[in-house]
Parts: C-alpha cells; sequence; structure tokens
C-alpha cells in the first residue's frame, strides 16, 4: 500500500497553498503590484487574483518570476525519504527515445 501524502487543514478547491506562501513573501518584502510588475514582468491584475481569492491555479512559471523577483525560486526540497521497491523501478539504461532525442539536440547545436 502507497503512502498518500495529504493537506489535513487545506481546500484545494479554494485556491492552491502555494498561493498563501507567495503571499507571506510578497508581504515581508514591502513590495509595491507595480515593483514585482516592474521586476517579474507579471500583470498587477494576476497578482491581485491571487491575493484576493479569484485565481485558484496559478501557473508554476508565473509564481517562479513572482518569487525570482521577490529573492526567492521554487525548487524541489525532499519532504521523506522513499525507497523505491524494485518492482516499481525504471530501467537503468537510457530508453531509445531518450537516446534518439539527445543525438538530435546535440546535431542542432553545431
Amino acid at each position: 500500500m502507497t503512502k498518500g501524502f495529504t493537506y489535513k487543514s487545506y481546500n484545494f478547491t479554494d485556491k492552491d497553498p502555494m498561493i498563501d506562501e507567495i503571499r507571506t513573501v510578497w508581504e515581508q518584502s514591502g513590495a509595491t503590484y507595480k515593483w514585482v510588475h516592474e521586476n517579474s514582468n507579471v500583470a498587477t491584475g494576476t497578482l491581485a487574483g491571487w491575493f484576493d481569492g479569484k485565481t485558484r491555479k496559478p501557473q508554476a512559471a508565473t509564481m517562479n518570476a513572482v518569487l525570482r523577483a521577490l529573492g526567492y525560486k521554487l525548487g524541489v526540497v525532499e519532504y521523506e525519504k522513499v525507497v523505491v521497491p524494485d518492482e516499481g523501478r525504471r530501467p537503468t539504461a537510457p530508453s531509445m527515445r531518450h537516446v534518439v532525442t539527445m543525438a538530435r539536440y546535440k546535431r542542432g547545436r553545431r
């Protein structure tokens, strides 16, 4: 049985929890919507939509742009070490698709 991750106090039908995280960073920075717009190219209306509750699921690229303007970045942080059993592991050799894609990439870079 796979252990799942649940938010016990968050209802995703309302909004993405990252909005609250970004709002906290923004409030602590003291920046205006206009300043964030000028430094991230994210529209002030987008920010207002996030923080006023109209937007439920912002795009990751937009969140990252705002966070970078405020001196942060999105990242992956290990929450819990997970050991994948052998039957759940993918083959260690690269797939043929990967090899072909890399060959095309290298040809196009010359």
